[in-house]
């Protein structure tokens, strides 16, 4: 980025008189929810997808380098992918590694049904992010609700709006060099405008079976389970989120400390076949394999894996 980022502190007794935390909630709070690089979790990616954000991360601070041969580093990415496939953690995290606090833009709650209200809101948001004396990232989550192609469009007041939601949208990324994420799991429905914008998109999708096998052992902590029972677990959320893994892992964790308290099994094709009951992915998706006709051999699979995992 152009612009080195002041540095910050959640301290409320900091010299400056407030923390940056409090700063930026007040600044930023009315457009959405700011989240620090302290609160960042790294995200499991496939192999391509790391590559691709180690060189980014890498091109970031080597702006003095790029310069000499007249380029700068690339600020914007736009990144696609189904529902809980980490798009948020994604951005946070390469907010977190720049050192910058970054605020989670919530598109559609911005869309007012007032004219000219949104495009005066989207100005705001912009002109506070220009003039932040910390540095900030911006994080458009649902982005195709607010850049609509305009060739889609009619000629309706609200066809009309929206195009003057997409014209204001463009720009104001015009202006603002500094750093900014779009999400979306609708790419059909951006404006090709507003996307050339962006120098980078990536694609999220679902993990694979190593993917899966580290989120299993990430978020099953701090109990250890057997890697036969990683595997298992691993290989019966095919096809599964991040996000619907890591439930499933809670609800583990959930049924092993309060199964025995509530008179339920802890068994674990037990635990999973309420979790199955009381979890789904999300709509539009494929189902995960125990969600689907090979439920019975999931949940033998799980009943021949190792278990119960060894609590600390």
């Amino acid at each position: 980025m152009s612009r080195k980022p002041r540095p910050f502190t959640d301290d409320p007794m900091a010299p400056d008189g407030g923390s940056a935390r409090g700063d930026l909630e007040a600044e930023f709070g009315a457009h959405g929810q700011v989240v620090m690089p302290g609160d960042a979790e790294a995200p499991i990616l496939t192999a391509p997808v790391r590559a691709a954000l180690h060189q980014w991360l890498f091109e970031m601070n080597a702006e003095a380098e790029l310069k000499a041969v007249g380029l700068k580093p690339r600020t914007r990415a736009l990144l696609q992918g189904p529902p809980g496939c980490g798009k948020t953690t994604l951005a946070h995290h390469i907010s977190a590694r720049l050192g910058v606090p970054m605020v989670v833009v919530a598109s559609n709650a911005m869309i007012s049904k007032w004219l000219g209200e949104t495009g005066q809101t989207i100005g705001k948001l912009f002109r506070a992010a220009r003039r932040n004396q910390y540095g900030i990232g911006l994080f458009f989550d649902e982005f195709d609700a607010m850049a609509k192609a305009r060739e889609s469009l009619g000629q309706q007041g609200a066809d009309n709006e929206r195009s003057n939601i997409t014209i204001a949208l463009l720009q104001e990324m015009d202006r603002y060099d500094g750093l900014m994420f779009a999400a979306t799991n609708v790419t059909k429905n951006i404006d090709p405008a507003i996307w050339r914008r962006f120098q980078l998109q990536i694609e999220i999708g679902f993990p694979g079976p190593a993917e899966r096998f580290a989120i299993v052992r990430l978020y099953l902590a701090p109990f250890i389970a057997d890697d036969a029972t990683v595997t298992a677990l691993a290989e019966v959320m095919g096809g599964a989120s991040p996000a619907l893994i890591r439930e499933a892992c809670e609800m583990i964790k959930r049924s092993l400390v309060l199964g025995p308290r509530m008179n339920l099994s802890t068994d674990l094709p037990a635990i999973m076949e309420r979790f199955v009951a009381s979890a789904a992915p999300a709509e539009g998706v494929p189902e995960p394999l125990i969600w689907g006709e090979q439920r019975r051999r999931c949940l033998q699979l799980l009943a021949e894996a190792p278990w119960p995992p060894v609590r600390p």
